[in-house]
């Protein structure tokens, strides 16, 4: 029986889910990456103005696919009325004044799309208003360009700029933003949610917006937490055809400006400590997946 809370980003956070509960015990030794992390982070750039951390991160995931392509939809926020002509419009509207030439308007819009995404994530029972907003057809772009309150323009504007000159130049094609897997692509096959933020030439890139606790200090150094790791080692395991062709994986650390890159095989080897067989472990991945499903 294959037991999950729906999404690989909730599974990873439960050890009673076989997903959780396969990467805790395939990779206990966290400690040396961990150590190396902290050792090549950098130190904070931009702290917390006050905004929702949640919505926040929502919306620095955002930012690279709206700078890279500036004609998609998010795919979350189009996903909430897939049909609805008018929402899809408006959305689009937003999309463009995503990459307006002002810094403050760029920083709306993405707050915006991000409470777009997050009503579609929520589910309308937990996140109703745009959703009724646009059932009412009162849900538009212009409306959405008043939401962010200036903490969160503050923010968004700072950790753009440090992301377009900290992770934008680093990225080559091909590059893919928010890759799906064999097992969360949607349709018959899907046996998870899961969306990696992005995988460029092999490098697979998670964009986290944590912000660390003070130390007693007063100083916030950058910590990577084990559920990090096991996210991007989670997100190669679900890769089970290979289709991304992964070789490294890294984290980019928003509030920090870091990108900290590892070789896959190498964590993987570290964190398992020993000779890890990734191609086993897809399939056993893969076999574990295809059980029934029970919902926790």
């Amino acid at each position: 029986m294959y037991v999950t809370r729906g999404t690989f980003s909730q599974d990873l956070k439960d050890a009673n889910t076989t997903l959780g509960g396969y990467l805790r015990a395939t990779f206990p030794n966290l400690k040396p990456i961990q150590a190396d992390y902290k050792s090549r982070a950098d130190a904070l750039v931009v702290d917390s103005a006050g905004a929702s951390p949640t919505l926040i991160g929502t919306a620095v995931d955002l930012i690279p696919r709206l700078i890279a392509e500036p004609n998609e939809l998010p795919t979350s926020a189009a996903l909430l009325f897939p049909l609805n002509q008018d929402y899809r419009e408006e959305l689009a509207a937003l999309v463009g004044l995503a990459n307006d030439a002002d810094r403050e308007t760029q920083a709306r819009a993405a707050w915006g799309l991000a409470l777009c995404v997050s009503a579609y994530r929520a589910g309308a029972a937990i996140a109703p208003r745009i959703p009724e907003l646009a059932r009412a057809r009162e849900f538009s772009a212009s409306l959405m360009m008043t939401e962010a309150p200036p903490e969160a323009v503050a923010e968004l504007v700072a950790l753009r700029e440090l992301l377009e000159s900290r992770l934008m130049s680093k990225l080559a094609p091909p590059t893919v933003f928010g890759p799906l897997f064999d097992l969360s692509k949607l349709g018959k096959g899907q046996r998870i949610a899961a969306e990696a933020d992005i995988i460029s030439s092999g490098l697979l890139v998670d964009v986290k917006s944590n912000l660390a606790p003070k130390t007693k200090a007063g100083d916030r150094p950058d910590v990577l937490k084990p559920e990090h790791v096991h996210q991007l080692l989670g997100y190669a395991l679900l890769d089970y055809s290979d289709a991304y062709l992964i070789q490294s994986i890294a984290i980019y650390s928003a509030r920090y400006g870091s990108l900290i890159d590892w070789p896959l095989y190498d964590v993987a080897n570290t964190a398992a400590g020993r000779t890890f067989d990734f191609t086993a472990a897809r399939q056993q991945v893969w076999d574990l997946m295809q059980e029934d499903i029970e919902f926790v």
